[in-house]
């Protein structure tokens, strides 16, 4: 190993001065697969960073495709057991409604925020409270009925870049 990566947590690129990426990490082996570094012979680093990218890309999609899978799995099944219920705190306290919050921590980048603002803009239901514990957020105002709220996240959701 190269004395210069021995203890490296992160380092700036000079591609992306404004960027630290950890060594690790995806995006760290995403640029060094698509821009060689000038100066610097493009060999086997080049084609191993090449060959990481690809490999952390492909073990993605499964686990969104899961992810996906999870969440619509726990959405119906939430509707079917709660849509008689005239509590809203009994709905969200609902073990599904718990479950699609939980699915935060296995999703990468904010999917789970575009799933849940997505389902908001399609089928509109209380995702108010979901939406705030994942993203720590509440772009509704206590005057606010549920259409103004429901638009409110959406805004969020187009501000944010997620929808």
């Amino acid at each position: 190993m190269h004395k210069s990566y021995v203890n490296c947590k992160s380092r700036a690129l000079p591609w992306y001065p404004d960027k630290v990426f950890l060594e690790g990490d995806y995006a760290f082996a995403s640029t060094r697969a698509r821009v060689p570094i000038r100066g610097f012979r493009v060999g086997r680093g080049y084609a191993l960073a090449s060959h990481f990218a690809a490999v952390i890309a492909a073990r993605r999609q499964p686990e969104t495709k899961e992810l996906l899978r999870s969440f619509r799995d726990q959405v119906i099944r939430w509707k079917n057991e709660t849509g008689h219920l005239s509590s809203i705190t009994k709905a969200i306290a609902h073990p599904s409604y718990l479950r699609i919050i939980g699915l935060a921590r296995d999703s990468a980048g904010r999917e789970i925020e575009r799933l849940l603002l997505r389902e908001l803009e399609s089928e509109p239901d209380h995702w108010f409270a979901a939406l705030t514990a994942v993203t720590g957020e509440d772009p509704v105002r206590p005057e606010h009925d549920f259409d103004e709220a429901v638009e409110a996240w959406l805004a969020w959701g187009h501000d944010e870049g997620i929808i």
